[in-house]
């Protein structure tokens, strides 16, 4: 019979797999990533081998890259902070991003989902704006 931790890990595991958010898991020493879920791979266009062997600096804009190791070296969970981020294609787009300090197979890590910010409205005024 399982206990009741090692049940509530399989949950948000699965949770975590099943997300339509991307999702990921990062070593906090490192940055390197652990985990990453489907969505993860459909929005940034890597495949999970090509993330796993990547940094969360691989997928941020070279201009934020400082910031980003600032940010990094104070572990801490975060709500709601909105970030750029850059796919595979070399894309860039905003992310608010949600995380929460875990252990993961032994490494203090960082739990994160991030959601793609979409403004129409100001898209829209933006074009009306320049043209």
């Amino acid at each position: 019979m399982s206990s009741k931790p090692a049940r509530k890990i399989l949950e948000i595991l699965d949770e975590f797999y099943s997300s339509p958010t991307p999702m990921w898991i990062f070593d906090q020493r490192s940055l390197a990533f652990l985990e990453v879920n489907e969505a993860a791979v459909r929005q940034y266009g890597y495949s999970r081998a090509q993330f796993l062997k990547m940094t969360i600096l691989d997928i941020r804009p070279f201009e934020d890259v400082s910031k980003v190791l600032q940010n990094a070296l104070r572990a801490h969970a975060t709500f709601g902070e909105v970030w750029s981020h850059r796919r595979k294609d070399h894309s860039v787009f905003q992310v608010r991003i949600i995380s929460r300090l875990v252990i993961f197979r032994g490494h203090d890590a960082e739990l994160v989902s991030a959601q793609e910010v979409t403004a129409p409205s100001g898209d829209r005024e933006m074009s009306e704006r320049t043209e």
